[in-house]
C-alpha cells in the first residue's frame, strides 16, 4: 500500500462520495506512525469520518480504528507497525497540536452551502453549538472556503471536539433533508427540442395573457412571471440534490453508465409522447399553483415510466437520491405555470409566501387542447437556475433514446 500525506487523503475522498471505496491511513503515538487498512464502505453512510481522520492526526494519539464506529466500517484491530516513517508536515488547513493555551484544534471540511446552517439566523445555532459541547467553531467565510480554509474547531478536550464534530454533522445531514437546502439538479426530458411544440406554448401564453379584461385577469392571480420559459419547456424524471462538483461529476457518469439499462427497458425501440389537455396539481383548480401539459397515459407513456424507474435506481445505487424521492410515484407533466417564480414582490424580487391563481377559464378552454405526438430523443443532467445558450437548463450530461430508423428510400419505377 502506498504512503499518503493526511492532506493528499483528506483532499481526494470528499463526503458523500458516491462510490465504495478502500479507505486507509495512519495512527500515530508520538514519533511513531502506525498504518491501518478499512474495509469497503459507502462513504455517504461516514459522513463523520473524514473529520474524525482530521483530528486523529491533530491529536496525535494512538486509537483503534473501531473509534469510528459512526460509519459503516467493519471493526479492525491496528496493524503492525510502520518503521521510522517519519510525520508528515501538517498544513495549516488541518490542524496540529494543543496551542500555548492548552486548547485542541480540530479541522472540518464543509461545503460552503452549509454554512448558513451552521450560523443559523442571527447565529443562533452556531451559539448553542459552542455553549452545549463547550467549544469555539471558526467558520470560515465563502471567499475563505473556495481558496481550501476549513471549518476550525476548538475545545479544551478531545470529548469536546468530538462532540462539536458530531453536532455538525447532525446538522449538516438535517440541512440535506430540509425543504430550505433546494434541488439543484433533475434528469430532465427536454421537449423545447421541438419547434412546434415551443410554438404552441407561446400561443397558449398569449392566449391567456390576453383574455377579456373583463375576467378580470389581475384578480384572478394570473401575470406573466408565473408562466415557465417556453425554452425551458420540459419533463422531469428524477430531482437530485448535488452541492459539489464531485456529486455532479458521480451523477453525471452514472447516467451514462446506465444507458444500456435504458435501452433495455426501451427494448431499443423509438418513444413517443402525446401531451393533451391541461390540469392543476393538487386540487382546487381556484386556487392553483402548478398548471401543467398532461401526458396522455397510454402506452408509450408506460414504457417512459418504465426507463424512468431504470434511472431512478441507478442513481439510488448511486447514493444520489434522497430517500423521500427513492419511492415517489412519477407524475409525467410538463409544468406551464407555477406560482413559485411568481414576480412583484419587494423590489421586485419573488413573493415570500405562493400566491395561487384562478386557472379554472383556462382549464374549461383547454381540457382538451391537443399539444401533439413527439418523440423523445434523449434524457438530460439538468442543472437548475442555469441555463445554456439555447435557452433550456444547462446540461451536465445526456444520453440518447432510442432513434426512429430512416425511411428507406424506394428506387423510382
Amino acid at each position: 500500500m502506498n504512503v499518503v500525506p493526511w492532506s493528499e487523503m483528506l483532499a481526494k475522498y470528499s463526503i458523500f462520495s458516491s462510490e465504495s471505496i478502500q479507505f486507509f491511513g495512519f495512527f500515530s503515538q508520538g514519533s511513531n506512525v502506525w498504518r491501518f487498512d478499512a474495509q469497503s464502505f459507502y462513504a455517504k453512510e461516514g459522513l463523520a469520518l473524514k473529520s474524525r481522520l482530521a483530528t486523529l492526526w491533530k491529536s496525535k494519539q494512538k486509537r483503534d480504528v473501531r473509534y469510528f464506529g459512526t460509519t459503516s466500517m467493519a471493526e479492525a484491530s491496528p496493524p503492525e507497525k510502520v518503521e521510522n516513517l517519519p510525520m508528515v508536515q501538517r498544513e495549516n488547513s488541518v490542524g496540529g497540536q494543543s496551542d500555548e493555551a492548552g486548547l485542541l484544534s480540530a479541522s472540518m471540511f464543509v461545503d460552503a452551502c452549509f454554512f448558513r446552517f451552521l450560523v443559523g439566523k442571527g447565529g443562533i445555532t452556531k451559539q448553542m453549538l459552542e455553549k452545549d459541547t463547550d467549544v469555539s467553531l471558526q467558520i470560515p467565510s465563502p471567499k475563505e472556503a473556495k481558496q481550501g480554509k476549513y471549518l476550525v474547531i476548538q475545545g479544551e478536550s478531545q470529548e469536546a471536539l468530538d462532540n462539536a464534530m458530531h453536532q455538525v454533522n447532525t446538522i449538516i445531514n438535517q440541512a440535506i433533508k430540509s425543504p430550505q437546502f433546494q434541488y439543484s439538479h433533475f434528469v430532465s426530458i427536454p421537449l423545447a427540442l421541438h419547434p412546434q411544440l415551443l410554438e404552441s406554448v407561446k400561443a397558449f401564453q398569449k392566449t391567456v395573457l390576453e383574455f377579456d379584461d373583463e375576467s378580470g385577469m389581475s384578480n384572478k392571480g394570473i401575470d406573466k412571471s408565473i408562466f415557465v420559459k417556453h425554452t425551458t419547456f420540459h419533463l422531469t424524471l428524477l430531482m437530485l440534490k448535488l452541492w459539489n462538483e464531485e456529486l455532479v461529476q458521480n451523477a453525471a457518469d452514472c447516467l451514462q453508465k446506465v444507458t444500456p439499462r435504458v435501452h433495455e427497458a426501451l427494448e431499443g425501440s423509438p418513444l413517443t409522447i402525446t401531451l393533451r389537455g391541461v390540469d392543476c396539481m393538487k386540487g382546487n383548480p381556484a386556487k392553483a399553483h402548478v398548471l401543467y401539459a398532461d401526458v396522455e397515459p397510454n402506452d408509450q407513456a408506460g414504457r417512459l415510466i418504465k426507463a424512468s424507474q431504470v434511472i431512478t435506481e441507478a442513481f439510488t445505487e448511486a447514493g444520489l437520491v434522497m430517500d423521500k424521492d427513492q419511492t415517489q410515484t412519477l407524475k409525467l407533466h410538463a409544468t406551464l405555470m407555477n406560482t413559485t417564480q411568481r414576480a412583484g414582490g419587494e423590489s421586485g424580487k419573488r413573493y415570500k409566501k405562493r400566491i395561487p391563481f384562478d386557472a379554472t377559464e383556462i382549464m374549461e378552454k383547454y381540457k382538451e387542447h391537443q399539444w401533439g405526438e413527439y418523440h423523445i430523443s434523449e434524457v438530460h443532467l439538468s442543472q437548475r437556475f442555469v441555463y445554456d445558450t439555447n435557452g433550456y437548463y444547462r446540461s451536465c450530461n445526456s444520453i440518447p433514446f432510442p432513434e426512429i430508423p430512416s425511411r428507406a428510400l424506394t428506387p423510382e419505377s
